[in-house]
């Protein structure tokens, strides 16, 4: 009897300390942050909840610049990445990553880059900027505000590194376009929506700008100058345990418009992965990671 009793003691006591443990591991979700560490935890810090609720884990929002983007998931401080094509392209070609879902934005599962000007300033089209001061984010690390438009401007013969009067790297988008409305630079590469949601915050109006290279697509309703390309892309890494990994992907494939804890996200949910044909042809052209020699 006194075994016995010995034992359950020595049971409950290995349960009490193991118990802790068993519920509060932690997965991180790495997001890319290129307006800023404080407005991606705002955005997605609801949609982290929400996953860990589906998980029974805790699913923590790690909010990453395009520049700490390709060190954070070779050094697997996150588990899961949200972010652009050419990172997705990256993790999943370098480190075997599995790319889950395409983000479904307002706007569909695509998006593109801007190159904007000040209005009155004549710089319409690309060979307007030649000789000029522009500004993007970190070079070879921004989709929408890098690489989608030294493509598009490469296709038509122009290098922005040769061609500028200068090109530089800010830190965030926000002020790539505030410099813009300012008279601090001639032009700058933002992603789409961007300009859009800077006015609806008060920070611009939309007429006081150019869009240079305008285009229209179908279906697409965001001020645009560059080709689409896939939205976002939710990437689990090779390390995350397939139960994980497939509990996750069923709970993006649940959000709906109008569910409260994905409402700061902006986003109608998520799709299938939406092919990176395209974006792969501009990293090859551009010798961008995983395609730089």
């Amino acid at each position: 009897m006194f075994r016995k009793t010995f034992s359950l003691i020595i049971f409950f006591s290995l349960l009490t300390t193991l118990a802790p443990n068993a519920f509060s591991e932690e997965l991180k979700l790495g997001v890319l942050a290129p307006r800023g560490e404080l407005k991606a935890n705002a955005r997605w810090q609801d949609f982290g909840q929400y996953l860990s609720s589906e998980l029974g884990k805790t699913v923590t929002i790690v909010p990453l610049p395009p520049a700490r983007v390709t060190e954070a998931v070779n050094s697997k401080k996150v588990d899961f990445l949200l972010s652009h094509s050419p990172h997705t392209v990256y993790v999943n070609e370098k480190l075997g990553a599995n790319v889950l879902a395409t983000l479904n934005t307002k706007a569909g599962p695509q998006f593109g880059g801007v190159i904007v000007a000040k209005k009155g300033s004549g710089i319409k089209s690309a060979n307007d900027l030649r000789g000029k001061n522009v500004m993007s984010l970190k070079f070879k690390a921004a989709a929408g505000a890098y690489i989608f438009q030294t493509y598009h401007l490469v296709q038509q013969g122009i290098d922005p590194h040769k061609d500028f009067g200068s090109l530089r790297a800010g830190k965030k988008q926000d002020d790539l376009v505030l410099a813009v409305k300012n008279g601090l630079i001639d032009a700058a590469f933002v992603r789409t929506g961007l300009l859009e949601n800077m006015e609806r915050e008060g920070k611009i109006k939309l007429d006081e700008f150019q869009i240079v290279d305008h285009r229209d697509n179908d279906g697409f309703s965001l001020l645009h100058s560059t080709e689409l390309y896939p939205e976002w892309c939710f990437s689990a890494l090779p390390h995350v345990g397939q139960e994980d990994t497939n509990t996750v992907k069923a709970a993006l494939f649940k959000v709906t418009p109008d569910m409260p804890a994905i409402s700061k996200a902006r986003i109608k949910g998520f799709v299938e992965p939406v092919p990176l044909d395209g974006i792969k042809q501009a990293l090859k052209t551009l010798q961008i990671a995983p395609y730089s020699g």
